[in-house]
Formats: C-alpha cells, structure tokens, sequence
C-alpha cells in the first residue's frame, strides 16, 4: 500500500467551524475520560487531523503518534509531535513505554480479528504497568448500515460487548465504558444518537451526490451516530 496517499480523502474533506467545534469537545471528553495529566506519556495510534493530539500538547503530556500519511504526520511534527510515519499492525517498534495508548476512530479499521488482537496485544507490550488502553469506535448497531458506506476502510465490526472482550483477550482489566454522541454522552447522547440514525441524511447524499448541503448533512448524521469510549488497564 502507497502510504502516503493513504487517506487523503480525510484531509481534503475540509470541517466546517461547527465541525471543528464538535470534534475539540469530542476529543476534551475522551481526555478527560482517560485521565491523561501533565506528564503522562501518551501514544496514539491514527491521530488524522490531530485534534486530540492538540489537547494533549496543550495539556503538557508527552505526545507520541503512529501515522501512515505523510501529510498528516508532517503537521503533527511541526505542532510539536513526535510522530512514526507508518501503517499498523503491525506496530512500529518503541523505545520506551507509555502511560496510555489511545485509538480513536481506528480500530474498525483492522481488517480482522486477527489484526485487531495483534494490535491490542502488541499495544499492551509497549505499556507502563497498570498503564491503559483507550479505544473510541463506531457503534455498528447505532451506525448500521452507516458503518461500512461512511468510509472505505471500515472492516472490524466493533460494539460495546465487542471491544471490552477484545481487551479481555488481550490483556487488559478493570474495563470501564460509555456511549458518545458527538461530545454528549448519558441519557443526552442516547437520545441525539438515537434521533440522528432515523434521519434520512445518507439517502439524500447518496441521491444528489453532488449536493453539498446533503453532504454537509450526513456528516452531522455520522458524526453525533453512537460511539463507544471503552477503557482497560493492562494487567500482569
């Protein structure tokens, strides 16, 4: 695979001011989540555009990131990233260890079980003790048929129930979990996740493709569909 066009559909697609809003809040509720602190050491596995990158930096974590476009992780490095220009899995070999691994929007992207177990084990290696994995994914049975058609990539069906036995299987304890809709969770994001999969959004686009309205629309639709923020702690 040419790395360095991989995913350049993301970055051309350019956010919108309520999008950008939306996806700072998102990422502030995943690192409040965690837990991450000033000093902690944080490895992210597919950062995209950065914006929890930025939280961490702006917060005086240790930042590292893995990044298989070029584009993308050449922006990470000029904000003050330290960043591996490569595909995973596998993961690139480390020199040290971390406080906590993240992968946000990422792990439906494995293209297996087998390659989602290879990733969660190997994450665990590079681990602290009691450091943690944070995992936030697509909900396939909010998302539905949303999953696959919102991005070319998707393969790794991943629920609740589904990431917190992939975490048991590859180590990891003490697993804590929630549902987000956009940067809303409890009865809130249930709610706007469960209005926002019966809009009719991804019909429109795919009926007037060239609408940019409709597009703009069924962007909001993935964006605030349910997510899964799940947690483990890696045990000994």
């Amino acid at each position: 695979m040419t790395k360095e066009y991989f995913y350049d559909h993301f970055h051309q697609d350019k956010p919108t001011s309520a999008g950008n809003w939306i996806s700072k809040a998102f990422a502030g509720k995943i690192f409040n989540y965690a837990g991450i602190e000033t000093g902690h050491s944080v490895l992210e596995t597919g950062p995209g555009r950065g914006v929890f990158a930025d939280a961490c930096l702006k917060a005086g974590a240790e930042y590292y990131a893995v990044e298989p476009n070029r584009q993308m992780a050449e922006s990470l490095e000029k904000r003050g990233a330290k960043v591996v220009c490569a595909m995973a899995p596998p993961l690139p070999e480390m020199d040290r260890q971390f406080d906590f691994a993240v992968m946000i929007n990422v792990m439906e992207h494995m293209n297996s079980m087998q390659d989602a177990l290879q990733i969660t084990q190997q994450i665990r290696e590079v681990l602290k003790p009691n450091g943690k994995l944070v995992i936030c994914s697509p909900d396939y049975l909010n998302y539905r048929h949303n999953f696959f058609n919102c991005d070319f990539s998707h393969s790794y069906v991943t629920t609740r129930r589904r990431l917190k036995q992939l975490l048991i299987s590859g180590g990891f304890g003490n697993i804590k979990s929630c549902y987000l809709s956009g940067p809303f969770s409890g009865i809130t994001g249930m709610l706007i996740s469960a209005i926002i999969s019966r809009m009719p959004f991804g019909f429109l686009n795919g009926a007037f493709p060239e609408n940019n309205f409709f597009h703009k629309l069924y962007k909001l639709q993935l964006t605030l569909s349910r997510k899964v923020l799940i947690l483990g702690e890696k045990q000994d």
